[in-house]
């Protein structure tokens, strides 16, 4: 049996950790992982998934301090549509309560859908270019990068998570990802 959380070598520079978690039927966030502050690509076929099921996992990752998510596979521009709107709707409240307002403690969540990319591309991009805001909020917090897969990419995502030469090689050039 698979861990649900796997953690693989750290990037490059060694700066940023790296782990990749197994997606869950139900779509819940894993406390588990033990992290604050981080990036996320998601693949997953999500045409099956509630509103519901996407966001409680939205709203689990913002809990934790997702300041990035990437999304990429059937259906993946709903999944990023219903994380702003968990972001702009519930997440200064979930957290602080519904008297507070926005504070440097929560992150600006960047979001993106990668529907026409390939998955290397998608994952090219996420891994490379889906780095927070470089203000204050996060240049003292450790990077991590995290990718949420469902079991049919998961070998696919984490052969291309070791050998970064290889996902270098096969990440399409030439496609724009979508806002």
């Amino acid at each position: 049996m698979t861990e649900r959380i796997e953690r693989l070598p750290p990037d490059q520079d060694g700066r940023r950790q790296v782990l990749l978690i197994n997606l869950s039927d139900d779509w819940t966030w894993p406390p588990e992982a033990g992290i604050e502050w981080f990036t996320a690509f998601i693949a997953a076929d999500a045409t099956e998934m509630t509103v519901n099921a996407v966001t409680s996992l939205a709203t689990g990752m913002l809990a934790h301090r997702c300041a990035y998510v990437s999304v990429w596979g059937p259906d993946c521009e709903r999944v990023h549509d219903i994380f702003d709107e968990v972001y702009v709707q519930d997440y200064p409240h979930t957290l602080l309560g519904p008297e507070q307002a926005w504070s440097p403690d929560l992150p600006f969540l960047m979001t993106t859908w990668h529907e026409s990319e390939s998955l290397a591309s998608a994952l090219w991009f996420a891994l490379y270019n889906a780095w927070p805001s470089e203000d204050g909020y996060y240049e003292n917090r450790p990077p991590t990068f995290v990718a949420l897969v469902r079991p049919e990419y998961r070998e696919e995502v984490r052969a291309f998570l070791l050998d970064r030469e290889r996902l270098d090689h096969e990440a399409d050039d030439g496609v724009e990802s979508q806002h």
